[in-house]
Order: C-alpha cells, then sequence, then structure tokens
C-alpha cells in the first residue's frame, strides 16, 4: 500500500511538472502575453530573426535539390506580390517614417503572408524527395509569421493608443500564384515554389531588420547603433 502511494505522489508530481513546462512553452511562445513594449520588442525580434534562418534554410534546401538553372536562362523572375507595399529603403527614409506608420507597413507585409505561406506548407509536404525537416521548417515558418502578426498588430495598436482594428480589412497586396503552384506542369509547379521560397526569405528578412530598427528606436532610443541599410 505505501509502495502505490509513493508511486502517485511521485507520478502526480510529474504530471505537474510537464504540466508547468508546457504552459510556460506556450506562453514564451505567444510573444503577446502580457509583456512590457520593450520585452514585446525583444521577442519578435527573436521570432523574426529565427523564422529567417528557417526560410534561408528552406530556400537553399530548395535552390540545391529541386532549381533547375534553365530557369534563370528561360524565365523572368516575377517580382514579389509583396513588391507593391511601400517599405524604407535607406536610413535618411527610416528616420522620416513615424513608428506607426513603420508597423502598418511592416504589418501589411505580414498579413500579405498568411495565404501564401498556407499554399507553399502544402506544396512542400506535399513534395516528391523533399526532406522531413523542410516541410517541417515549413509549417515553422507559417506558423511563426503568424505570431509575429499577432505581436505586430499589438505594438501597433499600443502606438496608437485605441481598440484593436480588423487587421483583414488592410490594403495588402492579393496573392496571384495559385494556379501556377498548382500546376500539373512540373516546371511551372516547382517554379512557383521556388518564388515563394525566395520572396518569403526577402521579406522575412525585410520583417527582421524593421523590427530590430524599431526596436533601437523606441527601446534603445537609437542609441544601438543599427547599420543595416
Amino acid at each position: 500500500m505505501q509502495l502505490t502511494l509513493t508511486l502517485s505522489g511521485s507520478g502526480m508530481q510529474l504530471l505537474l511538472l510537464v504540466s508547468s513546462l508546457l504552459l510556460w512553452e506556450n506562453v514564451a511562445s505567444k510573444p503577446t502575453a502580457i509583456v512590457s513594449t520593450d520585452d514585446l520588442y525583444h521577442r519578435l525580434v527573436e521570432q523574426s530573426h529565427n523564422t529567417f534562418i528557417m526560410a534561408a534554410d528552406v530556400y537553399r534546401e530548395f535552390d540545391i535539390n529541386f532549381a533547375k538553372r534553365s530557369w534563370m536562362k528561360d524565365r523572368i523572375l516575377p517580382l514579389c506580390h509583396t513588391a507593391s507595399i511601400h517599405t524604407p529603403e535607406n536610413l535618411e527614409e527610416v528616420h522620416e517614417m513615424k513608428t506607426e506608420d513603420f508597423l502598418n507597413s511592416i504589418i501589411n507585409v505580414s498579413v500579405s503572408w498568411k495565404e501564401p505561406l498556407k499554399h507553399l506548407v502544402s506544396a512542400v509536404t506535399a513534395l516528391p524527395g523533399a526532406s522531413v525537416s523542410m516541410g517541417k521548417k515549413a509549417v515553422d515558418m507559417k506558423d511563426k509569421n503568424l505570431i509575429i502578426l499577432e505581436g505586430l498588430q499589438t505594438l501597433y495598436n499600443r502606438t496608437q493608443a485605441k481598440v484593436e482594428e480588423n487587421f483583414e480589412n488592410f490594403d495588402f497586396p492579393a496573392w496571384s500564384g495559385l494556379k501556377d503552384l498548382q500546376s500539373s506542369d512540373e516546371d511551372t509547379h516547382l517554379f512557383a515554389i521556388y518564388n515563394l521560397c525566395r520572396c518569403f526569405k526577402r521579406d522575412i528578412h525585410k520583417i527582421d531588420t524593421y523590427l530590430k530598427v524599431l526596436r533601437c528606436r523606441v527601446v534603445f532610443k537609437n542609441e544601438c547603433g543599427v547599420s543595416t541599410f
């Protein structure tokens, strides 16, 4: 009887420990859990940086294993669907842009990737010969983009000091690449995946860079020497 009670107690302690760890992991992964603006910037910079690393890995693996050199000769690389979103291109533009306008631009970029990333995940995970790691990273990219978007919305609302807006109504550019992505022509299909990987890597690098610039401005009062442009 004593042995049964001891085991039950140990089992309960283990269950409580696992529950605590899962709760902490959930809170840590959501940068908008009730935190200060400074901490939110730190968490978002970490999330965006890690997402950029994953995007670079997915792009690199696809480029090595699936991209065809003939594309560079026979096809013109299309503009990314987010190309029309105005974002600062140099330090002068950075200094001139208000924080809320800066956040607004980044939010537009992030929102614009919600739908394409869903389809990219489906395409990558169904790609014959794609590694399990590549598929997992594609899923993580989609999930982390949503986490980053949630954090950006929170920062924007705090800057605006007003109730949350419906960001789905923002005038973000539509993505029109689904037809090519679902094409039965292998070259067209693979080229569409390639462009999604290429463009997301480009855009998440932008988001990461801009978040670091904004953190420098808001958290460190421009005393951090950011010189990424």
